[in-house]
């Protein structure tokens, strides 16, 4: 199953706002988000604060059906959790879900899982 993994710089003073995003979105909204992670083909989600001299990083990664269905869902989904989700990202990373990446997908390096 491919995985998605992104590190993402939050906005100066955001990272409370990651912290919660997961009770926001996952949890106040627990039937909407299940059905838009559904039709995105996300099979797990999870989130990391790292934090670094130069400020907080989002680690993000997802298991997924199809990456290109799930960038595209995001970036085009008209359900109103998706629609607050892209704000959240504005808000949160400056991120424009409706554009391509900056930079290309990160490089799987290592791959190990216990027998």
């Amino acid at each position: 199953m491919p995985t998605i993994a992104l590190a993402l710089p939050i906005a100066l003073g955001e990272t409370d706002t990651f912290r919660g995003a997961h009770q926001r979105f996952a949890v106040n909204r627990r039937l909407e988000f299940e059905e838009s992670r559904r039709r995105l083909g996300v099979r797990s989600e999870r989130g990391f604060v790292q934090r670094t001299p130069s400020g907080d990083v989002a680690i993000v990664i997802f298991e997924v059906d199809d990456p290109g269905r799930m960038l595209a869902g995001v970036a085009e989904s008209n359900a109103p959790l998706d629609v607050e989700f892209r704000s959240y990202l504005r808000q949160a990373f400056g991120l424009d879900a409706s554009r391509p990446p900056p930079s290309p997908p990160a490089e799987l390096v290592f791959d190990w899982t216990s027998s």
